[in-house]
């Protein structure tokens, strides 16, 4: 298992305070693998054949819930994230718990790895945080095969998000660490197609909704499919 090394930087991203933490049952961040099953739900009928074999690459993988996920199906998975500690929290328990997983530090909008080397890329709960969408998804389909797939989740730009995905969560439930989202960076589905459109990204499919309905005894988050994409919103494009 590889990790690639780039030159020490100041590690202020937001999420990694979560680091040391981030594997323990108790942890803020625990919530979010409640995500995975319904994302992929709707992921999968972009996906021909199954995951097994398929170089994936998960942008933005934090501490590495997603990449633990894909490579229980199967793909030859690579992870990149920002933070150097929470790169070392995901290639620290892929190694603890024998899972092949190639984690990288490095930002979405300039991706260390040469054209064509992924068949899907994956980046959910991040296109909120990047400095430059427009310029992370070029990347993206830079770094995507020919006929490759990109599947992705973000947050409208809504007064709804602004309650579901900061209000409630973050200030009234407290399942969300305070300051996890700015509203101002939520990317409408407009935009997003606009996005995909100037990267050469073909859209695939209906856009299609999550809604967070509240927290069960063990932590987990209820959520619901929806065709409400007024909150946080799921969607595929073709390389």
């Amino acid at each position: 298992m590889a990790q690639q090394q780039l030159p020490p930087a100041q590690d202020d991203y937001f999420f990694s305070s979560y680091a040391d933490e981030w594997w323990n049952d108790s942890s803020k961040m625990n919530p979010l693998k409640s995500f995975n099953p319904y994302r992929f739900e709707y992921f999968d009928q972009f996906v021909e054949g199954s995951w097994a074999d398929k170089r994936v690459l998960d942008v933005g993988c934090g501490g590495g819930y997603t990449c633990e996920f894909l490579h229980q199906r199967g793909s030859r998975v690579s992870g990149i994230d920002p933070s150097p500690r929470l790169v070392e929290a995901a290639t620290r328990h892929a190694k603890d718990t024998g899972k092949d997983i190639e984690y990288s530090v490095g930002k979405s909008e300039a991706l260390p790895y040469a054209n064509s080397s992924f068949d899907i890329v994956t980046c959910v709960d991040v296109l909120e945080h990047v400095e430059s969408p427009g310029l992370a998804i070029s990347e993206i389909h830079r770094v995507l095969a020919p006929g490759g797939v990109f599947l992705y989740d973000t947050i409208n730009r809504t007064f709804r998000s602004r309650v579901m995905m900061i209000w409630l969560p973050e200030r009234i439930l407290d399942i969300v660490p305070k300051g996890a989202h700015d509203w101002n960076d939520f990317i409408t589905p407009t935009e997003m197609i606009a996005y995909l459109g100037a990267a050469g990204f073909t859209p695939l499919g209906r856009l299609a909704g999550l809604a967070i309905r509240g927290q069960n005894k063990d932590g987990s988050l209820k959520i619901n499919p929806t065709r409400d994409l007024s909150s946080l919103y799921l969607g595929a494009a073709r390389a």
